[in-house]
């Protein structure tokens, strides 16, 4: 040990730092202070959750003599023991200045401006035999605890607020909620293994000090708790605040947590990566040279990686196009205002003029910069289909020996779902044909979608029909057919417009695809198979079909009507004068009123 004590005196004789040294009654002068200060304030804090932090807690911890100075001791106490502390270290003979005032008026000085102070709370003893004493202060909210620092930002002139909240099981690990007896003080304390890992962390001389005092301690459990801590710590959810002039918060800034950064990492690989399941980008990240980098300093990342890929785990290529979706977004939500209203005042026209005359509109140069972000996220979403060898389909009432030329011929002037073309081109869905996709019903006259379970033939194609148990089934007159197309030549439909909700700028894909040119069936690298499509009855199970058996568009008509209810009154009524027919009813499968079917507004 003396020679231990050799080594670090020598190491810390030239950074300022006092030299480690075993305290006796010789020395005790040195810090008499610290042990005076210790032993009046926690003699008087019994039954008061309040717990010694920093690097003082070293030597507590490791039952050692103090081995160096120490300006202040802090102190975190339970919010509603606040006062109870404030009044003992009154009558030990402090003075107190609550700079938590920032949420009140107290610190105000007389010019209106805020005073800067370390502490939430500082404490000035009258006696030269005590140090100093910082409070800081923490509140439980359930599973939950929060705690907040403030400091005095001179270039704005604000007062700005760190807020954490940490897991209750984190702080139950951070602090050691028994008392230790030390040198005959009962205290508590930061545990060991919580001051050992923000203390390595750190550059200072003293807190690698405090790091060594407690290193020799540490055994497997505290290894352990070390690497929980670790993992909750990269959970911790930390805000930054800005105050104004009356101490209300201005802003409240989600700082991103360790696990959101590695997380973003991932989901951005993932992203990229058109092909690439979770598990295969989580291999790869462990198998980099940047993983190698970053685990020497965050082991926790292991846990981090892991918990991500068996979330991610059961991702389709639908989830990509989410994820993708999002990522366009927040980057089209980075333009100016006026270049989106211009974009929108663009497509606005456009719809009018039924997608014809596009260039009728002057376009600045930071609105035909969004045109060409929605190209690149058409093109991103493209490269998800075509690298995964997905199919589109184009259902059709027409039989390969009905196409003329044996080509899927261009529609003329056909609008897609957005409304914001209308374009010579040959349409295809990317809607999984599953069964559940109430395109494999759709006529030559067409279908409209009242909502996500509820939607109207525009004929009557459809007959019941029932087998020999007694089930019965929907079957269609004229058969459907649903030709499998390569995507390569096909571009996604996407859109821009305004969120309802959060009301900002959106980039939507809409399932649907457009070819300017003609499509060979007979060409296996344009259409990789056909089917025919008789019985529908599995739609049933997911939606509500109703026949429009005179051909009245009676489902664009239901459409102009301005509210739900008189949409549904509307309906009802043509079921019961025979203009529409109820399949769902007719069959008995899913049949339920047609007002407490789950949808969209109209």
């Amino acid at each position: 040990m003396d020679n231990i004590i050799k080594l670090f005196n020598r190491i810390f004789r030239r950074n300022k730092f006092p030299m480690l040294a075993n305290v006796s009654k010789q020395n005790y002068d040195e810090y008499h202070r610290t042990y005076d200060t210790l032993s009046k304030i926690f003699a008087e804090l019994d039954n008061i959750d309040a717990y010694l932090v920093g690097g003082i807690s070293s030597a507590i911890q490791t039952n050692r003599d103090l081995y160096r100075q120490n300006s202040d001791i802090d102190i975190m106490c339970k919010e509603e023991h606040l006062p109870k502390i404030i009044k003992k270290l009154q009558e030990i003979g402090y003075s107190i200045e609550d700079r938590r005032g920032i949420k009140t008026n107290n610190i105000i000085d007389s010019n209106g401006n805020f005073k800067a102070g370390c502490h939430d709370i500082d404490t000035k003893p009258k006696s030269s035999r005590l140090l100093e004493v910082g409070l800081f202060v923490y509140k439980i909210n359930n599973d939950e605890v929060t705690t907040c620092n403030y400091a005095f930002d001179e270039k704005i002139g604000k007062f700005i607020g760190t807020e954490r909240v940490i897991p209750k099981e984190l702080f139950d690990m951070i602090y050691n909620n028994v008392a230790v007896d030390y040198k005959g003080i009962k205290l508590k304390t930061q545990s060991k293994e919580y001051t050992y890992m923000s203390k390595s962390r750190g550059t200072r001389e003293k807190d690698k000090l405090d790091a060594s005092i407690i290193e020799p301690t540490l055994d497997k459990k505290s290894i352990e708790k070390i690497s929980r801590i670790r993992e909750l710590e990269a959970k911790t959810k930390e805000y930054k605040l800005l105050f104004d002039k009356d101490g209300r918060i201005e802003s409240r800034l989600r700082v991103p947590s360790f696990e959101d950064k590695v997380n973003s990492y991932l989901t951005s690989l993932y992203m990229k990566s058109s092909t690439k399941t979770p598990e295969q980008i989580a291999n790869d990240v462990l198998q980099s040279e940047q993983y190698d980098r970053v685990v020497i300093d965050h082991p926790e990342i292991n846990s981090l990686i892991k918990e991500w890929q068996e979330k991610n785990k059961h991702y389709t290529y639908k989830d990509k196009i989410r994820l993708v979706t999002h990522d366009y977004t927040k980057r089209l939500q980075g333009f100016d205002k006026n270049a989106i209203d211009n974009a929108l005042e663009f497509l606005h026209r456009r719809c009018q003029n039924h997608g014809k005359d596009n260039n009728d509109i002057e376009l600045d140069t930071e609105t035909k910069k969004i045109f060409e972000l929605m190209k690149e996220y058409g093109q991103s979403i493209k490269r998800i289909f075509v690298d995964n060898n997905i199919d589109l389909t184009h259902i059709t009432s027409l039989s390969p020996e009905r196409l003329e030329g044996r080509v899927l011929r261009k529609s003329i002037d056909r609008a897609n779902n957005y409304e914001t073309e209308r374009v010579d081109g040959v349409f295809a869905s990317s809607i999984p044909v599953d069964g559940n996709n109430p395109y494999i019903a759709r006529n030559s006259s067409g279908m409209i979608i009242l909502g996500k379970s509820t939607y109207i033939y525009g004929n009557d194609n459809i007959e019941v029909t029932q087998d020999l148990e007694g089930k019965k089934h929907a079957n269609l007159k004229q058969p459907n057919y649903i030709y499998h197309i390569n995507p390569t030549r096909f571009n996604p439909v996407c859109n821009l417009t305004i969120d309802s909700i959060s009301h900002k700028p959106i980039f939507e894909f809409s399932e649907e695809w457009i070819s300017y040119s003609e499509v060979d069936i007979l060409d296996p690298s344009q259409v990789r198979g056909i089917e025919q499509i008789t019985d529908v009855t599995n739609l049933l199970e997911h939606h509500t079909i109703l026949c429009d058996t005179q051909s009245q568009e009676i489902g664009i008509k239901a459409r102009q009507f301005k509210t739900r209810n008189d949409a549904l009154k509307f309906i009802e009524m043509k079921i019961k004068d025979g203009s529409v027919r109820n399949i769902n009813q007719e069959t008995g499968i899913n049949d339920r009123e047609l007002s407490s079917v789950e949808r969209d507004t109209f």
